[in-house]
């Protein structure tokens, strides 16, 4: 397990095979729309630095039957705090209550008209909710007794404010 992949808010800017999404934040037009709270704890993994473990666990003789890889654990409030550091701007932020996501409903962020060619609106949102869900009942707080991290020390993965620095700090 990886917890969710942090690919989705720094590509293109910081070298990924997955696309830009913005679920919950949308960086790129300093909008954020936060499931609950926000202050639930998620791990954030960038794919490059799983294949890094990848890597250092295919040469072992022994295999656990789960591994769990842990980037950096920050909660939604964190992660925008950091995005409006970094882009020195404020973002206008709204709250997706819990009951809201239940009806599978969540705020729209200024990107996702872009993506309803490719997957309806209500689609969209029923998925999105469905996550937000997920990131506000715990599901990405990921807090394993053993990990690779532990294995592999000196595999150090990036952490979201140093994706967020190389991707979107005004030059």
């Amino acid at each position: 397990m990886t917890g969710y992949f942090a690919d989705h808010y720094f590509a293109p800017k910081v070298k990924s095979y997955l696309p830009p999404i913005a679920l919950v934040l949308d960086i790129a037009n300093n909008f954020a729309a936060i499931p609950g709270s926000g202050d639930v704890p998620i791990v954030f993994t960038h794919t490059f630095d799983v294949a890094r473990f990848v890597v250092g666990l295919v040469g072992q003789p022994k295999w656990e039957k789960s591994s769990y890889i842990i980037g950096d654990t920050v909660t939604w409030n964190e992660f925008l705090r950091l995005a409006e550091e970094t882009k020195g701007t404020k973002f206008t932020v709204v709250n997706d209550s819990l009951e809201k996501l239940k009806a599978g409903q969540i705020t729209e962020l200024p990107s996702h008209p872009s993506l309803y060619p490719f997957f309806p609106k209500p689609m969209l949102q029923g998925f999105f909710a469905a996550f937000g869900i997920m990131f506000e009942q715990g599901e990405f707080d990921l807090r394993p007794s053993h990990s690779l991290n532990d294995d592999f020390p000196d595999i150090k993965p990036r952490t979201v404010k140093e994706l967020m620095l190389e991707a979107w700090k005004e030059t």
